[in-house]
């Protein structure tokens, strides 16, 4: 089972905002020994994860600080993702510091960034950090002015009794009362299902504050999957077996979206990620010794920014669909869009030689491409061996 699954809705949203039916009307044009194809492809991977932990203290200056072991990787999730422990307890970001980098700031575990996990996985444990502080804040205010947890509300960066805003306390207040009261407010005592890291980071951090760590027990309703459709439009020249990426267009189902500058930039670079499989990047071993034998950028190109399209800006859409197990409706979106950058080129390269062309492998090289033209030349050289 997956915990949600929207390409279709991700396509149909993309037929009518790509013009699709222009794309294939422009199918098989040629312009001189230069032919144009269009190619779709869909792309799938893993999308998150769970059970790692949150880490916050709520300070006697009203300031959230939220730890995380997320570090930027240029996607800037390590505050995208800490966005949720202040939509838990519905105060202003403004509000908030996020603590990052190494061990010495006393981070809480957390999941690798690899696997697209990130932006599931720690909206995951920042929301459960972020609902465990709410209900220490009720619990502060109960003690303070009487009556249950339950009658008291949080938001603005306050905790207030419901039907009377007079009878409330700021965050700074509640913080410096969670230090006199010590025990689970402090962070003198913590959960048991917490990481031995955690713990660690949990305990150096005690007596400053509110101090809330919480580990992620959320259901998870199956695995989780993103979606990514490609849509490619290339030039092909038959006398040189050229290829000119002409534009490329992304749709994609991975939830809701938490930043969408930095979502395009996922799923446009990794599409340059996937021209490069498709056009330049070869891995190939040596049959005797089982060595890399493409090893230099020059038998094995990664691609540039030159490779992209250059005619118009690469669009993207998003099904909008959030998935129902994560608290933010997020999905990762990293790996995902690599697959479906290759497939579409390599499928638009086959529509520009006629369709039903299939090369069974990639990258596809110009010799690949005029050998496929031109019969005859097949036997002049071994496939796997040229341009190595």
């Amino acid at each position: 089972n997956v915990s949600s699954a929207f390409p279709k809705e991700a396509i149909d949203k993309a037929r009518e905002e790509f013009d699709w039916e222009g794309m294939k009307a422009r199918s098989g044009q040629r312009n001189g020994s230069k032919v144009t194809g269009v190619g779709v492809a869909i792309s799938s991977y893993s999308a998150g994860t769970s059970g790692v932990d949150g880490l916050l203290v709520i300070r006697p200056d009203g300031m959230v600080e939220i730890h995380t072991g997320v570090g930027n990787l240029g996607t800037e999730s390590f505050s995208d993702t800490s966005r949720a422990a202040m939509e838990a307890l519905d105060t202003p970001w403004e509000q908030a510091e996020v603590v990052w980098g190494d061990t010495s700031k006393h981070l809480p575990w957390s999941a690798i960034q690899g696997g697209s996990q990130t932006t599931h996985g720690h909206t995951r444990s920042n929301w459960a950090a972020g609902l465990e502080a709410k209900k220490r804040l009720q619990e502060i205010a109960a003690d303070r002015f009487g009556g249950s947890p339950d009658s008291f509300d949080v938001g603005d960066g306050r905790v207030f009794r419901r039907g009377n805003r007079g009878q409330a306390m700021t965050f700074g207040q509640a913080a410096e009362r969670a230090i006199q009261l010590g025990g689970v407010y402090d962070g003198s005592q913590l959960p048991e299902d917490i990481n031995e890291m955690t713990t660690r980071s949990a305990t150096a951090l005690a007596g400053r504050g509110l101090v809330v760590a919480a580990k992620d027990n959320f259901e998870t309703g199956g695995r989780n999957m993103s979606f990514c459709i490609g849509f490619a439009e290339v030039e092909v020249d038959t006398e040189t077996g050229a290829v000119v990426l002409k534009d490329y267009k992304v749709a994609s189902d991975a939830g809701t979206v938490l930043h969408p500058q930095n979502f395009a930039g996922q799923v446009h670079g990794g599409g340059i990620q996937g021209f490069g499989v498709a056009l330049g990047q070869k891995w190939v071993m040596d049959p005797q010794w089982g060595l890399h034998v493409a090893k230099r950028f020059y038998s094995n190109r990664p691609p540039t920014i030159l490779d992209a399209p250059h005619d118009q800006e690469m669009a993207w859409s998003v099904a909008d669909e959030p998935d129902p197990f994560n608290p933010l409706g997020a999905k990762g979106i990293g790996e995902a869009p690599v697959g479906a950058g290759a497939g579409a080129v390599l499928n638009a390269i086959s529509d520009a030689l006629g369709g039903n062309v299939d090369f069974n492998r990639s990258p596809i090289m110009g010799d690949m491409i005029l050998t496929m033209l031109n019969p005859e030349l097949d036997e002049a050289h071994n496939k796997l061996s040229t341009h190595v």
